[in-house]
């Protein structure tokens, strides 16, 4: 399987220098960095249009109940903030989102970390549990600004966290297939605001290629590069790095690379994916079921892939 990737990642490349997809970063006044609640200046333009626009595709994740699995999912997820200088020397600071890996790593992008070519990096950090904006009870923990491993292309980086968030679940990675048209879960920090989650109407596109990419139909917003797609099951599937997507063409489609390519890509992740699997505790004895008694069969629901299909009238 390694081989295969690597062979359709030399020919994606190619293709990929013309495209039209835009990664998804937040820039924000360097002063600001280190800050929990990221205002945008008025001189540079107002992002409640923007917050507006997608309230009904963004769900706060606050508005979970703290025992909710997404919202105990959503713990390893967190804002990375990125202070950065220019080649003209000016400073500046940029966000976008990553997740928290066993062992003290974290997951992000690429173009989030290192960064653009001639812009240095000069300080990194992730920022936890930052749910709602006006309040302090979230907290920063250091990044390195060098990865450990990182992949233009399929635009990832592995970094190693300064410091260990504590009450954190890290997310644990495997191999998971995701077909045209599955229904999709988003966890983000679009324009650096509070966490929030994207599921309406969000799925696997039905046209794919036969490659790392995975299209998708999930709303995202600068800042939510580095993001993680789960699957129905909330198992991790893929890694959002660029948007396309817009509002009058259904058939448009934001980008992400599917965890199962950076899986074969990177020795590092393999290895931090296997090791979080083989000490991962094992499950509560088994006690035996009760007595069956038939029962009248169930009322038909819809679980929330149905409610995309049914979104999108299949």
């Amino acid at each position: 399987m390694t081989t295969h990737w690597k062979t359709t990642i030399l020919a994606a490349t190619l293709a990929a220098l013309s495209g039209g997809a835009t990664a998804q970063m937040a820039y924000f006044d360097a002063d600001d960095y280190g800050q929990t609640d990221l205002l945008v200046r008025e001189s540079t333009g107002n992002a409640s249009t923007y917050i507006a626009s997608n309230k009904g595709a963004f769900e706060p994740i606050r508005e979970l109940p703290e025992d909710d699995p997404i919202r105990q999912l959503a713990l390893a997820v967190g804002r990375v903030d990125l202070l950065s200088v220019g080649p003209d020397g000016t400073r500046g600071l940029g966000t976008c989102t990553g997740s928290v890996l066993p062992g003290g790593w974290v997951i992000t992008n690429h173009h989030c970390i290192p960064g653009r070519d001639g812009h240095e990096l000069l300080a990194a950090s992730i920022l936890i549990g930052y749910l709602e904006q006006g309040k302090e009870d979230s907290n920063h923990y250091r990044l390195s600004v060098d990865p450990s491993d990182t992949h233009e292309f399929l635009d990832f980086s592995l970094v190693r966290l300064r410091d260990i968030p504590p009450n954190v679940t890290p997310l644990v990675f495997e191999e998971t297939l995701v077909d045209p048209g599955d229904s999709l879960m988003v966890i983000h920090h679009p324009l650096g605001r509070p966490q929030v989650m994207t599921r309406f109407r969000c799925f696997a596109a039905r046209s794919q290629d036969d490659g790392p990419i995975l299209r998708h139909r999930c709303d995202t917003q600068p800042g939510s590069s580095g993001s993680i797609l789960f699957d129905r099951e909330m198992r991790p599937v893929a890694l959002h790095h660029s948007g396309g997507m817009t509002a009058d063409d259904d058939t448009s489609f934001n980008k992400s690379t599917r965890i199962s390519a950076i899986l074969a890509q990177s020795g590092l992740l393999r290895d931090i994916s296997t090791d979080a699997v083989e000490h991962r505790p094992s499950s509560a004895p088994q006690v035996a079921p009760p007595p069956q008694v038939e029962a009248s069969p169930p009322s038909p629901g819809l679980s929330a892939g149905g409610i995309n299909d049914l979104l999108r009238s299949n």
